[in-house]
């Protein structure tokens, strides 16, 4: 990656994830950042902590709020089985096209609309078991999407909420300094950067009962995505957009930390928490 890559970048953290957002190249990176992700084995054990504790069961009702690519709305339609539903919510078009081109590869039954998590296009008390899993960090007020949860939940519905608090970011072999900078550029272009920790007051708020048993999981990146991780990079040109650090800092971060990961001890993890709210 040169100087120019990380100081002249148009895309970035800031126009990530926003239902408005188009071109091929920026949606690229979008699930570029997603697949990384959805590869961890960390997320993967509290996705299935989540799914176990929410015991979705065949014939439900099943609403993935925020499904970008649709792993989990696939996850959940087969889950529901023939007779239930699974429906992706998603506000970006170019999202939920690549949603439905991946769900028709492997002939899966999710369907997919428009929609946002505070205008979720489904009558009161319709859900059995709503998903949203690192969504409510990107949106602005959180509390009224989680009361937009309550209300499309029918009585005995659970919501599944797994979401990130980027204060607990961590990473190895890149100066202190550098790092710190980046984090804050990172969390500075969200609308929630601590969006775990306000759940259980939201959750309560809203009319939802919290499970007192708290899931958690680091989300830890492979060394393979850390050779060159998306995620790592956004953080930096967005450091160096902001003036917190120079372009040649971010290049030297970078391959300090793909240095790492070549060897083999590269680290970079942040903490995901799952909660279980249910509807009397």
């Amino acid at each position: 990656m040169s100087m120019g890559e990380v100081s002249g970048a148009s895309f970035t953290l800031g126009s990530a994830f926003r239902p408005g957002t188009i071109g091929d190249a920026a949606v690229a990176r979008m699930v570029a950042v997603l697949d990384e992700q959805d590869g961890a084995p960390s997320i993967e054990r509290l996705r299935a902590w989540a799914l176990a504790a929410g015991d979705v069961r065949r014939g439900e009702l099943c609403v993935d709020v925020g499904s970008g690519t649709g792993t989990m709305t696939r996850r959940l339609a087969g889950l529901a089985g023939p007779d239930g539903r699974a429906i992706g919510i998603e506000p970006n078009g170019m999202l939920r096209e690549v949603a439905r081109v991946r769900a028709a590869e492997v002939g899966s039954a999710a369907e997919f609309c428009q929609g946002l998590a505070t205008e979720i296009p489904l009558p009161d008390g319709s859900a059995d078991v709503l998903w949203c899993e690192r969504v409510l960090q990107h949106v602005p007020d959180a509390g009224a999407a989680v009361a937009e949860f309550a209300r499309v939940l029918r009585p005995g519905g659970r919501a599944l909420l797994l979401d990130s608090d980027h204060e607990s970011r961590v990473e190895s072999d890149v100066d202190p300094a550098v790092s710190r900078a980046m984090t804050t550029a990172f969390m500075g272009q969200l609308a929630n950067p601590t969006a775990a920790r306000h759940i259980p007051r939201q959750a309560i708020e809203a009319g939802l009962h919290v499970d007192p048993d708290v899931g958690s999981s680091a989300l830890v990146l492979p060394q393979e995505v850390l050779r060159d991780s998306h995620l790592s990079r956004l953080s930096a040109e967005q450091a160096v957009a902001d003036g917190l650090i120079t372009a040649e800092q971010a290049e030297a971060a970078l391959a300090a930390l793909a240095e790492a990961a070549r060897h083999g001890w590269a680290f970079w993890a942040v903490t995901v928490f799952g909660f279980v709210c249910r509807k009397d």
